[in-house]
């Protein structure tokens, strides 16, 4: 009897530590089988030319079921389902797993390829398809690994953001990919048949936006919130150039809490107010805070919002921002470069255990974890 050919998928940053999978990357599983699937029929039709049409119950019979999620970060296992082949298309079976096996082969081309020159792949309107579901609800500190497989310089085979908007952007102008932050909200509005309501969110990384919400959510939760900070988490479409098109999709959009606006207001300010820091303001030597610092305080904001109220904020003498907070018995420091780069402390009260990371890109998947391990995002 044939062993089931398994496919793995690794998805690699803070989210997915603890073998956890968030469902909103769930549609990531069947989209990889479209992605597949479409390089099967292309497979396919390569070697039977003389047929016009694909032998019915073709696609059905290229299932994938997921049987289980190894170790390592979160390793979800797929596994093309043979007996499906067998019931649907007897005759085929066993070319079929030939071209499943071609097709994933290809699949790994592919994203391998993906930093190459523009015009060495030809997508078609199949494979385009499957590659904007496929990792769009990727964060740019995250990436999805095929642990089985390697590249042309001999590492494993990843997709990230960067390659999928390489890939995507091959075959149209315009790619989706998951847009989360806190912006403002400028107004509401419903439509005259009262079946279709909208929002109107500023954000610093894309200006106005409009986010379709529903009447109700408008009149309960949105009207009488003007200029009211709004944390969100959208599927959105950017041109490739990186222009906002449109919001495809809302996961999440809500009021922050009056208290942690407040408490967010009071660290904006304090940040702005260290901008102002002339140099020399520590006995000759201090170097006012850049702009690279302060752009970094803000994302560090937008992501922990609640965190805001414990954050006690200082400059540091090399042109740097301070961030100091105590939590569940340790007193901690992050400390941001002038550069943009993070380092977190931490002593632990009553003991001698101690905390320390070397120098991390803000946007790496070893500081999101750290950070959500000290500010409670696993929680």
């Amino acid at each position: 009897m044939t062993e089931p050919r398994s496919f793995l998928l690794r998805y690699v940053g803070a989210r997915f530590e603890g073998h956890r999978l968030p469902l909103d990357v769930l549609p990531d599983l069947s989209a990889f089988r479209d992605l597949v699937v479409s390089y099967v029929k292309a497979e396919w039709r390569a070697a039977h030319t003389q047929r016009e049409r694909l032998p019915k119950g073709f696609e059905k019979s290229i299932a994938f079921d997921l049987v289980g999620i190894k170790d390592g970060s979160a390793v979800p296992q797929l596994e093309w389902d043979r007996d499906t082949a067998q019931l649907l298309l007897p005759d085929f079976k066993d070319e079929l797993e030939v071209l499943v096996e071609a097709a994933y082969a290809k699949v790994l081309d592919l994203i391998d390829g993906a930093n190459g020159p523009m015009g060495t792949m030809e997508l078609t309107s199949e494979n385009i398809r499957a590659l904007n579901r496929f990792g769009s609800s990727l964060l740019p500190d995250e990436k999805i690994e095929f642990p089985d497989s390697r590249g042309a310089d001999g590492k494993v085979v990843y997709l990230n953001t960067y390659r999928r908007k390489r890939l995507i952007t091959r075959g149209r102008d315009s790619y989706q990919t998951r847009f989360e932050d806190i912006g403002k909200l400028l107004g509401s509005e419903i439509d005259p048949l009262g079946t279709v309501g909208t929002i109107f969110i500023n954000t610093s990384e894309y200006g106005t936006i409009k986010v379709p919400v529903s009447p109700e959510r408008v009149r309960d939760d949105f009207d009488g919130s003007i200029e009211a900070d709004v944390q969100f988490r959208l599927m959105i479409e950017l041109g490739s150039d990186d222009t906002f098109r449109r919001v495809v999709e809302v996961y999440d959009v809500d009021v922050i809490d009056a208290k942690v606006v407040a408490d967010l207001a009071v660290c904006r300010e304090r940040i702005t107010s260290l901008l102002s820091l002339s140099d020399g303001w520590h006995n000759g030597s201090g170097k006012t805070p850049t702009h690279a610092a302060a752009a970094t305080a803000s994302r560090l904001l937008a992501r922990r919002p609640g965190m805001a109220g414990n954050y006690s904020i200082f400059p540091t003498e090399m042109g740097g921002l301070l961030f100091e907070f105590s939590r569940r018995g340790w007193d901690y420091s992050i400390e941001i470069g002038p550069a943009g780069s993070v380092e977190i402390y931490g002593t632990e009260t009553g003991s001698n255990n101690e905390l320390e990371t070397e120098a991390l890109d803000a946007s790496s998947d070893e500081f999101a974890r750290q950070f959500d391990l000290v500010t409670g995002g696993h929680e």
